[in-house]
């Protein structure tokens, strides 16, 4: 396996508590404008989502003429999206990481995430990701780390999911 890459966990002050999330500094690229950013690294986000000032002020684009691409549903209520790829770069200057993330936007402005998130969808499926909580004996530390997926398991070794009934 190719060498991973290590952050810290950003502690953030919620409610007079300090909780560790897992932010990645990432520059965003759309129609060569570059747009450096953080994103939280959501293993409990089946999509990417990203802020709307960052797609409009950023990028320049008028959200009203985005398509609909469906409806997702997290901490801000259910919300219609749209979707835009942009380009994601991160990584260390020995170790630099490009991907084309397929982002959710949301389509109502009250509906917008305070944070982007990063979901498993594509990103796990080329990135293995470990949350690595209590690896000191202080519990202010943590770290994630990410491996890229460089070789793909025989799929017939692996019973499929069970289909969820509606």
């Amino acid at each position: 396996m190719s060498s991973s890459l290590s952050y810290p966990f950003t502690p953030i002050e919620i409610n007079g508590k300090t909780v560790l999330r897992p932010m990645l500094r990432i520059i965003l690229t759309y129609n060569s404008i570059d747009f450096p950013t953080w994103i939280l690294v959501d293993s409990g986000a089946d999509y990417s989502i990203i802020r709307r000032e960052i797609v409009e002020d950023a990028f320049g684009v008028d959200i009203s003429k985005l398509k609909k691409s469906g409806e997702t549903c997290g901490i801000t209520g259910k919300t219609s999206v749209g979707e835009i790829e942009i380009e994601m770069k991160f990584g260390t200057p020995r170790k630099k990481c490009v991907e084309k993330i397929p982002f959710n936007v949301s389509l109502e402005p009250s509906k917008d995430p305070p944070v982007s998130l990063l979901g498993r969808d594509p990103f796990f499926y080329r990135y293995r990701v470990d949350f690595r909580m209590g690896y000191t004996d202080d519990p202010s530390l943590g770290k994630f780390v990410l491996y890229p997926e460089e070789h793909k398991r025989n799929a017939k070794k692996y019973k499929k999911p069970l289909k969820i009934k509606k």
